[in-house]
């Protein structure tokens, strides 16, 4: 065991010096693949995640949360087998986007309001691409927003299936929502968390950026261009999107499509792994969750443009310049309305501050 571990050092250590010496001999390409990452976290990242890590944060430790849960009561027991305080982390997977529901269902789980096997079953299914991601770049980069359309419903219809696969039967043990311990409900503290969770998803998406630079670059000339997308989408997400356009074959460019955003790529594990390490969940079932969705995702995919192949001539193209403009609008709309709920959010606080003062006095 002494020897596995001491080769273990000596060749992680020699991994590092390697990579240090890369680095330094070709700085060009690590300096132009990092500024790539930056510009897709500026551009594509931030406007989209930032106000949903501040709102899931708010939303989980308000009432709001409670409302849902009653909301959805009718069907997460029977459907998933979860209680209805899990609902929260459902929704704003599909809405928020990768890691909007990964990071609900880590604070619903420190917040006490469910238990770590409700936490671990709902990373199974819960963390998701969000719609701004889909109809915003990739519906620019397919040229379709009637594909783009498409894709989303196979994409929550495959995440809802799987949920439905891993259902089973409690153990007696699920929660209740509105128990657990009061969380903060300060701005203040959520903006500085979401900031802490921004930086995090920013670090991994540059880091990336950097790795699936060098791995195309030393792949042999010969390597198929599907082959180099398929690695580039299978490490990081953003960027194998945007090089979905490189494929000429439309029904391979949808399957891709489709791989990509269901799975998330290496980068998206990594960065559901950095948001929920501090709460406790471990993500035992994460990877097993997204390999099952993938495999319906791909089916259904497969059967929605077998039988209704007149859905690809709109993608049968030239490869698209890649424009954010579509993204931005998304993002846009998005923003103002988390901006005008949040805002109003705060009035209710502040209105219930000032009562409570009253009352006091």
């Amino acid at each position: 065991m002494s020897h596995t571990k001491s080769h273990s050092g000596v060749f992680f250590a020699v991994f590092l010096l390697a990579a240090i010496f890369i680095l330094i001999l070709d700085a060009q390409t690590a300096a132009a693949a990092a500024a790539e990452g930056i510009r897709i976290c500026l551009q594509t990242v931030v406007p989209s995640l930032f106000p949903f890590f501040v709102l899931s944060k708010l939303f989980v430790a308000s009432s709001l949360s409670d409302k849902c849960s009653r909301l959805c009561a009718p069907v997460m027991k029977p459907l998933f087998g979860l209680s209805p305080a899990c609902a929260p982390a459902l929704v704003l997977g599909m809405l928020g986007g990768y890691p909007i529901g990964a990071k609900t269902a880590a604070e619903l789980y420190a917040a006490g309001r469910i238990t770590k096997e409700e936490g671990e079953r709902l990373l199974a299914f819960c963390s998701n691409a969000g719609p701004a991601f889909l109809f915003g770049m990739l519906g620019g980069l397919l040229g379709s927003a009637q594909i783009a359309a498409a894709l989303y419903c196979i994409h929550l219809l495959s995440a809802v299936l799987t949920g439905l696969i891993l259902r089973q039967k409690s153990d007696g043990s699920t929660s209740v929502f509105g128990s657990g311990k009061p969380a903060s409900l300060s701005l203040p503290d959520a903006v500085s968390a979401s900031i802490r969770s921004m930086s995090q998803v920013c670090a991994y998406i540059i880091l990336f950026s950097v790795l699936s630079a060098f791995a195309c670059k030393w792949m042999p000339a010969a390597t198929p261009s599907w082959m180099r997308v398929l690695f580039t989408g299978l490490l990081e997400l953003s960027g194998g999107c945007c090089a979905l356009p490189s494929i000429p074959q439309p029904t391979l460019r949808l399957l891709f499509a489709t791989l990509f955003t269901t799975f998330g790529g290496l980068c998206v594990w990594l960065q559901t792994q950095a948001v929920i390490a501090p709460s406790g969940l471990t993500g035992r079932r994460y990877l097993p969750g997204k390999l099952l969705q993938c495999a319906i995702a791909l089916l259904l995919t497969l059967a929605l443009f077998s039988f209704c192949p007149q859905i690809l001539p709109a993608v049968a193209m030239e490869a698209p310049t890649r424009s954010h403009a579509g993204l931005l609008r998304s993002v846009g709309v998005v923003t103002a309305v988390c901006t005008a709920a949040l805002g109003g959010w705060c009035a209710v606080l502040q209105k219930k501050a000032g009562k409570s003062q009253d009352d006091a006095v």
